[in-house]
């Protein structure tokens, strides 16, 4: 009994970590695992094309990572509805070429790319890289597409495999890279012992248990507490997509393909 408290304990502390990553606003971007562009870290920013830009091809304080030689330009969560009373209004920029904000925001800061450091939140344009970046709230591709995005200096990034990395390594100090492929159980922890094994359909999703979907992966609320099946949607804990970031208890309308238990072991880093 001692040790089922001690790992419901630590279920509760990981999610504790995701919420608070998703209160801190954090962005989404393909490969990344926590990185944080800024001053000590510019390397991680995109070239500033500002400077004798033109408007469509304006970026500004956007984070970046090259993946298999792809090169992804994060979109500042500019679908996020919580930044819906911010100005200007985070969304796709339809005409660079005649939008006045977008023409007014070059003209102050095209003689200054080091505003970049420091610049908080606040929102930014941007031009979108990637493979297929999505946004699922109207299901188009923005790709190379000009947006409002939120400044990425001095925030966290993850996708959602990196996410998901990051916080059981913050919470219980273990890595577990590679878990969602195959069986759980014939991965290894650093103890030697299974990382994790598959619910069964029928057993109760526990908070912190891992939902692997076609092309994401999550951590489960729990919140309700329901039943595992494949085609039930739950609410997760996420890193959901370029144009929305982190959020917490999000209900992920998609059939999942699996759902993995972390095992004792790997939640108390203790054999």
């Amino acid at each position: 009994m001692a040790n089922e408290a001690a790992c419901n304990a630590k279920r509760q502390q990981i999610l504790r970590v995701a919420k608070q990553l998703a209160d801190d606003g954090a962005h989404y971007l393909w490969g990344a695992e926590g990185q944080r562009p800024g001053r000590s870290a510019p390397g991680l920013f995109a070239p500033v094309i500002v400077n004798g830009a033109t408007p469509g091809e304006t970026t500004f304080c956007a984070a970046t990572l090259t993946v298999d030689k792809i090169v992804y330009v994060c979109a500042g969560r500019c679908s996020h509805s919580g930044l819906a009373s911010v100005k200007p209004v985070p969304k796709l920029i339809a005409t660079p070429e005649s939008d006045g904000n977008l023409k007014a925001f070059i003209s102050k800061y095209q003689g200054n790319p080091n505003a970049q450091f420091g610049w908080g939140l606040d929102l930014t344009p941007r031009k979108v890289r990637g493979d297929k970046i999505v946004d699922y709230n109207t299901n188009k591709d923005i790709t190379d597409q000009v947006v409002w995005g939120e400044g990425c200096d001095d925030t966290q990034h993850f996708d959602c495999g990196g996410f998901v990395r990051y916080v059981v390594r913050q919470a219980c100090g273990v890595n577990i890279a590679g878990i969602s492929q195959g069986d759980p159980a014939k991965h290894k922890n650093s103890l030697g012992q299974p990382m994790g094994r598959l619910l069964e359909v029928g057993e109760t999703v526990l908070p912190a248990d891992i939902l692997v979907y076609s092309g994401h992966i999550a951590f489960a609320t729990g919140d309700p507490p329901l039943g595992y099946h494949t085609n039930i949607y739950y609410k997760l804990a996420q890193a959901e997509s370029a144009v929305y970031g982190v959020n917490y208890g999000k209900t992920h309308k998609a059939t999942n393909q699996k759902c993995i238990r972390l095992s004792d072991s790997t939640l108390l880093n203790s054999p």
